[in-house]
Protein backbone atom coordinates (compact mmCIF):
# COMPACT_ATOMS: atom_id res chain seq x y z
CA UNK A 1 0.00 0.00 0.00
CA UNK A 2 1.42 3.37 -1.28
CA UNK A 3 1.17 5.87 1.67
CA UNK A 4 1.42 9.90 1.75
CA UNK A 5 2.24 11.02 5.34
CA UNK A 6 0.30 14.48 6.07
CA UNK A 7 2.30 16.31 9.39
CA UNK A 8 5.67 15.46 10.05
CA UNK A 9 5.38 17.00 13.32
CA UNK A 10 6.11 14.42 16.48
CA UNK A 11 3.58 11.97 15.59
CA UNK A 12 4.33 11.96 11.97
CA UNK A 13 7.64 10.50 12.99
CA UNK A 14 6.36 7.63 15.02
CA UNK A 15 3.90 6.66 12.03
CA UNK A 16 6.66 7.05 9.44
CA UNK A 17 8.61 5.15 11.57
CA UNK A 18 6.08 2.71 12.12
CA UNK A 19 5.27 2.13 8.74
CA UNK A 20 9.05 1.55 7.62
CA UNK A 21 8.57 -1.35 9.64
CA UNK A 22 5.79 -2.48 8.12
CA UNK A 23 6.00 -4.89 5.12
CA UNK A 24 2.63 -3.83 3.52
CA UNK A 25 3.43 -0.27 3.38
CA UNK A 26 5.61 2.20 1.15
CA UNK A 27 5.94 5.68 1.73
CA UNK A 28 5.59 8.17 -1.30
CA UNK A 29 5.32 11.16 -0.18
CA UNK A 30 5.74 13.61 3.03
CA UNK A 31 3.85 16.62 3.30
CA UNK A 32 4.05 19.20 6.16
CA UNK A 33 3.41 23.23 6.04
CA UNK A 34 6.92 23.20 7.01
CA UNK A 35 9.08 23.08 4.63
CA UNK A 36 12.17 21.80 6.60
CA UNK A 37 10.24 19.18 8.11
CA UNK A 38 8.64 18.02 5.13
CA UNK A 39 12.00 17.62 3.65
CA UNK A 40 13.25 15.57 6.42
CA UNK A 41 10.41 13.24 6.06
CA UNK A 42 11.51 12.66 2.54
CA UNK A 43 14.95 11.64 3.95
CA UNK A 44 14.09 10.09 6.33
CA UNK A 45 11.53 7.79 4.72
CA UNK A 46 14.26 7.95 1.59
CA UNK A 47 12.30 9.16 -1.37
CA UNK A 48 12.35 12.12 -2.88
CA UNK A 49 8.73 13.11 -3.11
CA UNK A 50 7.80 16.22 -0.49
CA UNK A 51 5.85 19.11 -0.49
CA UNK A 52 4.13 21.67 1.83
CA UNK A 53 0.46 21.04 -0.19
CA UNK A 54 -1.48 18.66 1.42
CA UNK A 55 -3.46 18.17 -1.75
CA UNK A 56 -0.25 17.06 -3.24
CA UNK A 57 -1.28 13.79 -0.92
CA UNK A 58 -4.37 13.67 -2.58
CA UNK A 59 -4.14 14.27 -6.39
CA UNK A 60 -1.43 12.66 -7.28
CA UNK A 61 -1.95 8.81 -8.57
CA UNK A 62 1.29 7.29 -6.54
CA UNK A 63 -0.63 7.37 -3.02
CA UNK A 64 -3.41 5.09 -2.30
CA UNK A 65 -3.88 5.87 1.41
CA UNK A 66 -2.90 8.64 3.57
CA UNK A 67 -1.43 9.30 7.32
CA UNK A 68 -3.07 12.92 9.10
CA UNK A 69 -1.30 13.11 11.82
CA UNK A 70 -1.56 17.46 11.70
CA UNK A 71 -3.07 19.63 14.85
CA UNK A 72 -6.39 18.87 15.49
CA UNK A 73 -8.21 21.97 13.55
CA UNK A 74 -7.39 20.41 10.48
CA UNK A 75 -8.36 16.72 10.36
CA UNK A 76 -11.92 17.69 9.16
CA UNK A 77 -10.89 19.20 5.89
CA UNK A 78 -8.33 16.86 5.35
CA UNK A 79 -10.15 13.98 6.16
CA UNK A 80 -13.27 15.11 3.78
CA UNK A 81 -10.49 15.48 1.01
CA UNK A 82 -8.82 12.21 0.92
CA UNK A 83 -12.46 10.45 0.88
CA UNK A 84 -13.47 12.87 -2.06
CA UNK A 85 -10.20 11.59 -3.86
CA UNK A 86 -10.92 7.82 -3.36
CA UNK A 87 -8.12 7.39 -0.82
CA UNK A 88 -8.22 5.54 2.40
CA UNK A 89 -7.10 7.30 5.58
CA UNK A 90 -5.60 6.33 9.16
CA UNK A 91 -5.88 9.44 11.33
CA UNK A 92 -4.81 10.94 14.42
CA UNK A 93 -7.83 11.29 16.54
CA UNK A 94 -10.16 13.24 16.70
CA UNK A 95 -11.92 13.02 13.73
CA UNK A 96 -12.98 16.81 14.14
CA UNK A 97 -13.65 19.07 16.56
CA UNK A 98 -17.58 19.08 16.61
CA UNK A 99 -20.03 16.26 16.76
CA UNK A 100 -21.56 17.61 13.49
CA UNK A 101 -18.97 17.56 11.30
CA UNK A 102 -17.98 14.30 12.28
CA UNK A 103 -21.39 12.90 11.58
CA UNK A 104 -20.54 14.68 7.98
CA UNK A 105 -17.45 12.92 7.72
CA UNK A 106 -18.94 9.25 9.51
CA UNK A 107 -21.94 9.49 6.68
CA UNK A 108 -18.75 10.27 3.40
CA UNK A 109 -17.13 7.40 4.89
CA UNK A 110 -19.48 4.61 4.83
CA UNK A 111 -21.03 5.86 1.60
CA UNK A 112 -17.40 5.79 -0.17
CA UNK A 113 -17.10 2.13 1.44
CA UNK A 114 -13.50 3.73 2.06
CA UNK A 115 -11.73 2.70 5.22
CA UNK A 116 -11.07 5.17 7.84
CA UNK A 117 -8.98 4.00 10.70
CA UNK A 118 -8.75 5.82 14.11
CA UNK A 119 -5.50 5.37 15.38
CA UNK A 120 -6.72 5.06 19.23
CA UNK A 121 -3.40 3.05 19.97
CA UNK A 122 -4.50 2.33 23.82
CA UNK A 123 -6.57 -0.31 22.76
CA UNK A 124 -3.78 -2.25 22.07
CA UNK A 125 -2.09 -0.82 24.85
CA UNK A 126 -0.81 -4.53 26.94
CA UNK A 127 -2.86 -3.69 29.87
CA UNK A 128 -6.00 -2.53 27.70
CA UNK A 129 -5.16 -6.35 26.69
CA UNK A 130 -5.16 -7.57 29.34
CA UNK A 131 -7.74 -5.96 31.59
CA UNK A 132 -10.01 -7.05 28.29
CA UNK A 133 -8.93 -10.68 29.21
CA UNK A 134 -9.82 -10.38 32.81
CA UNK A 135 -13.19 -8.64 32.69
CA UNK A 136 -14.90 -8.55 29.49
CA UNK A 137 -17.88 -6.92 30.28
CA UNK A 138 -16.83 -4.19 33.51
CA UNK A 139 -19.59 -2.49 35.77
CA UNK A 140 -17.36 0.16 36.72
CA UNK A 141 -14.41 1.74 34.96
CA UNK A 142 -12.29 4.49 36.00
CA UNK A 143 -9.44 6.47 33.71
CA UNK A 144 -7.13 9.14 34.36
CA UNK A 145 -5.23 10.51 32.03
CA UNK A 146 -3.17 13.61 33.23
CA UNK A 147 -0.78 16.21 31.09
CA UNK A 148 1.94 18.84 31.75
CA UNK A 149 0.23 22.30 31.43
CA UNK A 150 -0.22 22.67 27.11
CA UNK A 151 0.25 26.29 27.88
CA UNK A 152 3.50 26.38 24.67
CA UNK A 153 1.80 24.18 21.95
CA UNK A 154 -1.23 23.90 19.89
CA UNK A 155 -2.89 20.81 21.37
CA UNK A 156 -3.74 23.41 24.48
CA UNK A 157 -5.54 25.89 22.14
CA UNK A 158 -9.13 26.04 22.12
CA UNK A 159 -8.98 26.30 17.96
CA UNK A 160 -7.58 22.56 18.74
CA UNK A 161 -9.96 21.29 20.80
CA UNK A 162 -7.77 21.71 24.04
CA UNK A 163 -7.41 18.74 26.40
CA UNK A 164 -10.38 16.86 25.62
CA UNK A 165 -9.34 16.60 22.37
CA UNK A 166 -5.58 16.12 22.99
CA UNK A 167 -5.47 12.86 25.43
CA UNK A 168 -9.19 13.34 25.96
CA UNK A 169 -10.65 11.63 22.87
CA UNK A 170 -8.35 9.00 23.67
CA UNK A 171 -9.82 8.77 27.05
CA UNK A 172 -13.54 8.63 26.14
CA UNK A 173 -12.66 6.24 23.11
CA UNK A 174 -11.58 3.59 26.16
CA UNK A 175 -14.34 4.01 28.15
CA UNK A 176 -16.19 3.06 25.01
CA UNK A 177 -14.35 -0.20 24.29
CA UNK A 178 -14.16 -1.35 27.60
CA UNK A 179 -17.75 -0.92 28.39
CA UNK A 180 -18.89 -2.72 25.39
CA UNK A 181 -22.33 -0.88 24.87
CA UNK A 182 -23.88 2.34 23.86
CA UNK A 183 -23.26 5.76 25.66
CA UNK A 184 -26.23 6.91 26.84
CA UNK A 185 -26.04 10.05 28.89
CA UNK A 186 -22.86 12.36 29.92
CA UNK A 187 -22.62 14.35 33.26
CA UNK A 188 -19.11 16.11 33.80
CA UNK A 189 -17.91 18.62 36.14
CA UNK A 190 -14.01 20.94 35.53
CA UNK A 191 -12.77 24.40 34.95
CA UNK A 192 -9.75 26.49 33.89
CA UNK A 193 -6.97 25.85 36.24
CA UNK A 194 -3.72 26.28 34.29
CA UNK A 195 -4.93 29.38 31.93
CA UNK A 196 -7.26 32.18 32.75
CA UNK A 197 -8.96 31.65 29.25
CA UNK A 198 -10.25 29.21 26.92
CA UNK A 199 -11.30 25.81 27.24
CA UNK A 200 -11.36 23.55 30.61
CA UNK A 201 -8.13 22.11 30.97
CA UNK A 202 -9.88 19.77 33.90
CA UNK A 203 -12.55 17.89 33.64
CA UNK A 204 -13.99 14.75 35.34
CA UNK A 205 -17.22 13.00 33.16
CA UNK A 206 -19.41 10.62 34.30
CA UNK A 207 -20.49 7.99 31.44
CA UNK A 208 -23.55 5.82 32.09
CA UNK A 209 -24.16 2.94 29.35
CA UNK A 210 -26.65 1.23 27.80
CA UNK A 211 -25.68 -2.63 29.56
CA UNK A 212 -26.02 -0.82 32.95
CA UNK A 213 -21.63 0.22 32.93
CA UNK A 214 -20.62 3.12 34.47
CA UNK A 215 -17.36 4.73 33.43
CA UNK A 216 -15.88 7.72 35.55
CA UNK A 217 -13.51 9.84 32.33
CA UNK A 218 -10.47 12.43 34.09
CA UNK A 219 -8.37 14.42 32.21
CA UNK A 220 -6.30 17.13 33.30
CA UNK A 221 -3.18 19.48 32.72
CA UNK A 222 -2.44 19.70 36.38
CA UNK A 223 1.51 17.74 35.46
CA UNK A 224 2.83 14.57 36.46
CA UNK A 225 6.54 13.41 37.37
CA UNK A 226 8.57 11.69 35.57
CA UNK A 227 7.60 8.82 37.82
CA UNK A 228 4.13 8.90 38.09
CA UNK A 229 2.18 7.41 34.75
CA UNK A 230 -0.41 9.71 32.57
CA UNK A 231 -2.22 7.08 32.19
CA UNK A 232 -4.13 5.26 34.78
CA UNK A 233 -6.81 3.05 34.83
CA UNK A 234 -9.23 0.61 36.83
CA UNK A 235 -11.98 -1.86 35.60
CA UNK A 236 -13.91 -4.25 37.63
CA UNK A 237 -17.25 -6.05 38.22
CA UNK A 238 -18.70 -7.79 40.63
CA UNK A 239 -15.66 -10.50 41.00
CA UNK A 240 -12.81 -8.93 40.53
CA UNK A 241 -10.77 -5.32 39.50
CA UNK A 242 -7.90 -5.16 36.88
CA UNK A 243 -5.71 -1.95 37.62
CA UNK A 244 -3.33 -0.68 35.19
CA UNK A 245 -0.41 2.16 35.72
CA UNK A 246 2.98 2.54 34.14
CA UNK A 247 1.41 3.95 30.78
CA UNK A 248 -0.72 1.17 30.16
CA UNK A 249 2.22 -0.97 29.95
CA UNK A 250 1.55 -2.88 33.34
CA UNK A 251 -1.32 -4.17 34.90
CA UNK A 252 -2.71 -6.56 38.13
CA UNK A 253 -5.65 -8.08 38.77
CA UNK A 254 -7.44 -8.97 42.32
CA UNK A 255 -10.11 -11.52 42.53
CA UNK A 256 -11.71 -12.91 45.59
CA UNK A 257 -9.64 -10.81 47.95
CA UNK A 258 -6.33 -11.75 46.61
CA UNK A 259 -4.18 -10.98 43.31
CA UNK A 260 -4.15 -13.60 41.19
CA UNK A 261 -1.78 -12.21 38.21
CA UNK A 262 0.07 -9.55 36.56
CA UNK A 263 1.55 -8.54 33.64
CA UNK A 264 4.52 -5.85 32.07
CA UNK A 265 5.25 -5.69 28.62
CA UNK A 266 8.88 -3.61 28.13
CA UNK A 267 9.33 -0.83 25.96
CA UNK A 268 6.85 1.51 25.48
CA UNK A 269 3.04 0.79 24.59
CA UNK A 270 3.06 3.17 22.15
CA UNK A 271 5.45 2.02 19.64
CA UNK A 272 4.27 -1.17 20.02
CA UNK A 273 0.37 -0.22 19.75
CA UNK A 274 1.17 1.87 16.58
CA UNK A 275 2.30 -1.04 14.99
CA UNK A 276 -0.93 -3.54 15.85
CA UNK A 277 -2.99 -0.55 14.71
CA UNK A 278 -1.34 0.01 11.31
CA UNK A 279 -1.75 -3.77 10.57
CA UNK A 280 -5.52 -3.97 11.20
CA UNK A 281 -5.18 -1.38 9.43
CA UNK A 282 -3.34 -2.72 6.53
CA UNK A 283 -5.26 -5.92 6.92
CA UNK A 284 -9.04 -3.61 6.50
CA UNK A 285 -7.59 -2.11 3.41
CA UNK A 286 -6.88 -5.33 2.11
CA UNK A 287 -10.45 -6.81 2.74
CA UNK A 288 -9.70 -9.02 5.47
CA UNK A 289 -11.45 -8.02 8.90
CA UNK A 290 -11.31 -4.30 10.61
CA UNK A 291 -9.17 -1.55 11.83
CA UNK A 292 -8.31 -1.36 15.07
CA UNK A 293 -10.60 1.47 15.71
CA UNK A 294 -12.94 3.41 12.44
CA UNK A 295 -14.72 6.18 11.92
CA UNK A 296 -17.81 4.77 13.69
CA UNK A 297 -15.54 4.85 16.69
CA UNK A 298 -14.05 8.31 15.94
CA UNK A 299 -17.08 10.03 15.82
CA UNK A 300 -18.73 8.40 19.20
CA UNK A 301 -15.56 9.90 20.95
CA UNK A 302 -16.25 13.38 19.42
CA UNK A 303 -20.47 13.06 20.30
CA UNK A 304 -19.28 12.86 23.81
CA UNK A 305 -16.98 15.27 23.80
CA UNK A 306 -19.76 17.55 22.83
CA UNK A 307 -21.90 15.93 25.52
CA UNK A 308 -19.10 16.89 28.41
CA UNK A 309 -18.36 20.15 27.12
CA UNK A 310 -22.35 20.83 27.40
CA UNK A 311 -22.67 19.54 30.56
CA UNK A 312 -19.84 21.76 32.14
CA UNK A 313 -21.72 24.73 30.47
CA UNK A 314 -25.59 23.90 31.89
CA UNK A 315 -24.71 21.84 34.75
CA UNK A 316 -27.11 19.29 33.23
CA UNK A 317 -26.91 15.54 32.58
CA UNK A 318 -26.75 15.15 28.85
CA UNK A 319 -28.52 12.42 26.85
CA UNK A 320 -26.75 11.32 23.69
Amino acid sequence: MRVAIIGYGAIGRLVGKALQNNSPFTVTRVVDRNAEAAEAGARDMNISAWSQDPADAFRFSDVDAVVIATPHADHAELTTSALYHRKHVFLQPPVALRSPEAARILAMARHSGLVVAMDYWARAAPAIRFARGKIPRPTFIQIESIVDPLKKTWAGEAAHGGVLAYTGNHALDLACYLAASKPIHVQASGGRHTRRSGLADTISGAIRFANGSLARVIVGEFGHSQTFSSWRLLTADAIGTVTATDNLRKASSFENGRYTSTTKCEGLARDDSFTRSLTAFANAVAGNGRPLADITDGARAVQLADAMYEALVSGNRIKL
